[in-house]
């Protein structure tokens, strides 16, 4: 991919273990220059369509927040976040949209006998044989699944929209007598829970948590962003799966890193190389 066609999804997951970084999961802190506050445009392009380019919006509030909109679908077609001038550059970091952690427990549909009889065989006949068949995926059963003694629990981490990796991510459980307990993350070819939408990745197991272990909350750390672990509560009792579900624009789970732009004599802003993307022209 060109890197003019790809900024919009590097931006996407741009963000850094910095401060900057920091600061675009709360209050953006003051700019440092508030006479670059404006509205700018610049084309990107439409990955739907590589061929074709639209017109997308970036506005610079004086708080410190930015918000560049009109971008294609996929992977996403609004960020936002904090913008700080640095010298002669601007640097853009995001966060997520409503402002929280970029991360959440997701629940999936349960299996429904509709399901089951699709998939109904000689030896099939109830929703677990199809699930030991291979014939539905585990996951959709294990989630609505409450621990037993001794049965390991699992997590999948997966972001929903692009299928971004999370790549080195840690994942941990609180359990509720205060101990806390980090998964090993499963390789791609033993895993078991549906990769979907893919890629793979992002399986965690454990395997010897005590008998009576209840599950308090579940911890993770991205490989970008090491000193801010996230948590996300868990209220109902232990299940055998969590899925977690994460914001590639809040977490680093692309690239890593920021967007630099340079401030131009003209008003406009150009991206700093490496990236050779098209300058962001302001609004009169």
């Amino acid at each position: 991919m060109r890197r003019g066609a790809a900024r919009a999804l590097v931006l996407a997951a741009c963000l850094s273990a910095s401060a900057l970084a920091t600061a675009a999961a709360a209050a953006c802190a003051p700019p440092g220059d508030q006479a670059l506050a404006a509205k700018y445009t610049t084309a990107v392009t439409n990955f739907a369509a590589p061929s074709e380019k639209q017109l997308s919006t970036l506005q610079m509030h004086a708080d410190g927040r930015f918000r560049w909109y009109d971008l294609p679908p996929l992977p996403y077609p609004e960020i936002a976040g904090c913008w700080r001038r640095s010298g002669d550059t601007v640097v853009l970091v995001l966060g997520a949209p409503d402002g929280g952690d970029g991360v959440k427990r997701s629940m999936p549909v349960a299996w429904t006998q509709a399901d089951l009889n699709q998939v109904r065989r000689e030896g099939v006949q109830t929703i677990q044989q199809a699930v030991d068949a291979g014939l539905l995926a585990a996951g959709r059963v294990w989630a609505h699944q409450d621990r037993k003694a001794g049965e390991p629990v699992r997590v999948k981490l997966y972001e929903p929209t692009i299928g971004a990796p999370p790549g080195d991510a840690k994942v941990s459980l609180r359990l509720r007598d205060g101990r806390i307990v980090e998964g090993a993350a499963v390789p791609d070819e033993a895993q078991v829970i549906d990769n979907r939408p893919g890629p793979s990745g992002g399986e965690y197991l454990f395997a010897s948590l005590p008998a009576d272990a209840a599950v308090q909350a579940i911890g993770i750390r991205f490989p970008n962003q090491p000193d801010r672990p996230r948590w996300v509560g868990v209220e109902d009792r232990t299940k055998l799966l969590y899925m977690i579900e994460f914001d590639a624009r809040a977490t680093a789970s692309l690239f890593g890193g920021t967007m630099t732009l340079i401030v131009n004599v003209d008003g406009s802003l150009s991206p700093a190389p490496p990236d050779r993307g098209e300058p962001f022209v302001r609004v009169p």
